[in-house]
């Protein structure tokens, strides 16, 4: 993986997971909730959903370019 693709791949990846927070939060401000939760609880879940996904699936995609990185040698 190059140096380019994995910055494309991370920054992307963060723009995709503001979104998904900022799109649940503002779901859950004009009620629209797939579960019958209070708001401050959901909007907390989704936070933290969107934290666990960009943390893991950055932490993936930091692996193969460290992968990448060192068998350039």
């Amino acid at each position: 993986m190059s140096d380019r693709v994995f910055e494309v791949s991370l920054t992307s990846l963060t723009a995709l997971m503001l979104a998904w927070i900022i799109a649940g939060i503002g779901m859950a401000m004009i009620g629209i909730r797939w579960v019958n939760v209070d708001i401050p609880l959901l909007v907390f879940l989704t936070i933290l959903a969107g934290l666990a996904v960009l943390v893991s699936v950055g932490g993936i995609l930091l692996h193969f370019w460290g992968k990448s990185y060192m068998s350039r040698g």
